[in-house]
């Protein structure tokens, strides 16, 4: 079974006049969105660069493989970008109004940016979880409250199409695919509208009140939801339609990697169901966590991310890297929390 990265090969030659915006196209664009380009743009909204002045730039001054996970989307990223920037299919879509917001303080982790595709349509792409704690925290977040980067999703869309009539897709991948709902079902009615597609890739769920909104209703029509058969991030909280289930080249939680996802031509490769072991997990998350109020969910949070604190980690690489020290947080957490 191939990947994306067989598309990029096999069908890269294609521009979109050819063969139209499909929904693995989302996939590369979802991928390229995990690439750190705070180096490459300055933070002028009117700064717009090519996929492949993108790539010439990251892999001149910024790439280093070392810092990446084997097997990781953050890995993959960079990878997909090299590839796709050497096709004339991609090689010329534009990018524009990259942002990356970290605030601890706030439990931030946002970052988007606008894609804009030959047939004069945008897709509006917003990254998952990085590698940071921050990020990892504001996703268990999701389920007790609406988020800092919930909002900074609406705030985005609603200022960069304002000015323009440009005809939107919206995506993402993991919590990418959960703002890129949240941004759809709440932006102001005039860019609704517009909205073609909204793709919520292996994207957890919403609260029960949000998932059964009238917001989420008026742009259920639009949304195409994908998991992998061994999701588990895709089935949390509560899902807002049934979703396609996809074929992956990997295992278990690896699967949440859209880079292993299989796709034949310009479609996925689907399968009947969400797999038995997926199913079994999600049940036994939501038979634990149905049972805490939002005071005990909250306090639950804070519990897990002291360990990371303790540890005076910022990222899950650095926790690694940090051995005993890591080992000895913990420890000292787990026996803070038996004495409480």
């Amino acid at each position: 079974m191939t990947t994306i990265k067989a598309y990029i090969t096999w069908r890269g030659d294609l521009e979109f006049w050819q063969d139209g915006f499909n929904v693995v196209d989302n996939l590369v664009l979802s991928c390229i969105s995990y690439v750190e380009m705070d180096r490459i743009f300055s933070g002028d909204a009117s700064e717009v660069m090519s996929i492949k002045e993108v790539s010439d730039i990251y892999f001149d001054r910024i790439f280093d493989e070392k810092s990446f996970r084997d097997g990781s989307i953050l890995k993959d990223a960079p990878i997909t970008l090299k590839a796709i920037a050497q096709t004339n299919r991609y090689k010329d879509v534009k990018i524009r109004n990259y942002i990356n917001l970290i605030d601890t303080s706030r439990t931030l982790q946002f970052a988007a940016m606008e894609f804009l595709l030959p047939d004069g349509s945008s897709y509006i792409c917003f990254r998952g979880t990085d590698d940071t704690v921050v990020g990892w925290k504001e996703d268990f977040m999701l389920a007790i409250k609406e988020t800092e980067a919930e909002k900074e999703a609406l705030a985005y869309i609603n200022r960069i199409a304002k000015d323009n009539n440009r005809l939107l897709r919206v995506g993402g991948h993991s919590k990418g695919g959960h703002l890129a709902v949240f941004a759809a079902a709440k932006c102001n009615k005039a860019i609704q509208q517009r909205i073609i597609t909204v793709y919520s890739n292996d994207g957890p769920g919403f609260m029960e009140k949000v998932a059964s909104s009238k917001a989420i209703k008026d742009i259920l029509h639009k949304i195409i939801s994908i998991v992998p058969e061994e999701t588990i991030v895709g089935l949390l909280m509560t899902p807002v339609c049934e979703p396609i289930v996809v074929k992956s080249t990997s295992v278990a939680v690896l699967q949440h990697n859209i880079a292993t996802w299989c796709v034949e031509g310009n479609s996925l490769v689907t399968a009947e169901n969400i797999s038995k072991a997926a199913q079994m997990a999600d049940k036994w998350i939501k038979d634990n966590t149905s049972k805490m109020s939002e005071a005990e969910m909250d306090a639950f949070v804070e519990e897990i991310f002291s360990v990371f604190e303790a540890a005076g980690a910022l990222t899950l690489t650095e926790f690694k890297k940090g051995g005993l020290k890591s080992l000895k947080a913990i420890s000292q957490t787990v026996k803070a929390s038996k004495k409480n």
